[in-house]
Parts: structure tokens; sequence; C-alpha cells
């Protein structure tokens, strides 16, 4: 099959299909073109690239995938943890959601706002656990992360932001792509220390949004203290 019937049949474009190539996970059988100068797809290609859409509309990412294909992760655990950053996002929407009814009922005006009646309601919602998305030019991907320590095994909450040593800000310069991307990069270097049993271990690696606001992708890699000398 040619590359435009592959992607009438799926609803994507030629773009989604670079893109799956590009994350490495999509490897065609016959990855150059024909000698018309073609892209040639097999029966196996439509189907590994059929089952990518039906993941990827289920919520998991291109990194998560890879994941799974790398034996790193089993199906089961990537849709669980896609599964738990999903509820964080929507409990955070759902608050935004709840609050801004509140101010529609209330019919509430920009200049006769009552600031200090919804500030304080906010603050007491917030103490009582409730959260909200808090958005200002755009929603930043969390860069909260669990990893397990590799001397005991105990999960680890590590928020990365307190760790990151550059944000690579990537301007889009086509029509064809979904807009502009960030990587956050960051190290522990030996900074970090496990909780539960106290060894040094060392977490690097990146977390792409793109587009700019939406999770694309991440890289995260543990070393044990004696892979750093």
């Amino acid at each position: 099959m040619q590359n435009k019937e592959v992607t009438e049949k799926l609803g994507i474009n030629r773009e989604r299909i670079k893109y799956f190539k590009k994350q490495a996970v999509f490897v065609p059988e016959k990855p150059f073109a024909d000698s018309s100068k073609n892209i040639v797809y097999t029966e196996r290609d439509f189907t590994a690239l059929k089952k990518l859409v039906v993941l990827t509309k289920c919520g998991l990412t291109c990194g998560d995938i890879k994941k799974v294909q790398d034996g790193e992760s089993t199906l089961h655990q990537a849709f669980n943890e896609r599964k738990r950053i999903v509820e964080e996002e929507m409990k955070r929407m759902r608050g935004s959601l709840l609050l801004a009814e509140e101010l529609l009922k209330e019919d509430i005006q920009y200049e006769t706002m009552p600031v200090g009646c919804f500030w304080s309601m906010i603050q007491e919602k917030e103490r009582e656990g409730e959260v909200f998305m808090d958005l200002y030019d755009y929603y930043p991907v969390s860069s909260l992360r669990i990893v397990k320590c590799p001397h005991c095994t105990a999960n680890q909450e590590i928020d990365f932001e307190d760790y990151l040593w550059d944000e690579t800000f990537n301007e889009s310069h086509s029509d064809n792509d979904m807009g502009s991307d960030i990587i956050y990069s960051f190290d522990t270097e030996d900074n970090y220390l496990c909780r539960k049993c106290g060894n040094g271990f060392r977490v690097e690696g990146w977390i792409r949004e793109y587009p700019v606001g939406a999770y694309d992708s991440e890289n995260i890699e543990i070393l044990v203290m004696e892979e750093l000398s």
C-alpha cells in the first residue's frame, strides 16, 4: 500500500507516520521508497500503524509505547500510569470548571468582581485538597514522576523541576506540524538519596511538550552510584 492509501484508511496524515518513525515506535519492513520514489507499506506495516493509532487514541504517548516495545513496561503498567496522569489532569479541570460555574451563577463582572471573597474560597478549597488548573500562558506538563530506587525498589516521588538544567524551546517552522515544542532536561546528579534505604542514585533525562502545553514523550534513566564512576 502506498502512503496515501494508508493515511486515508487510518484517518491520519503523513506527519503522524513520520513522527512514529522518529520516535522509533514504527519501523517499516521496507524503509526506503520503491523505484517510483513512492513509499510502500506492507500489510504488516499497516497492522502496526493501526495498533499505534489505537494505543495513542487510548491516551498512550509514543514514549509509553516505546517502553512497552522495549520491555521496560507492560501494556497494563503503561495504561495504569497514563490513567493516573489523566485523572490528575481531570481533577484539576473539574476544580476549575466548578469554580467557573460558580462565577457564572453569580453573574460576576470583571470590573466589580469581589476578589477577596473568591480568593478566600479558593484558599479554603485548596486546604481541603481541591486542586485547580492555575493557567497562565499555558498549562505546563507536570514534572512530578514516581521512580523506583535501584537499591531497594521503593517508590520515590521526584519533582524533576527541582533538577532542571535546560529548557529548549523549538519554534514551529512548518504548517504541517502541530506547533512548537519544549524539551525539559533534568539531572539529579549525586544529590538524590532514597527516602527508605538512604542510598544514593542518579536520575537524568528529559520530558517533551509537543505542542507546547501538551505531554508528548519522555526519557528517564536511573543510575546506581557504582555506574557513575
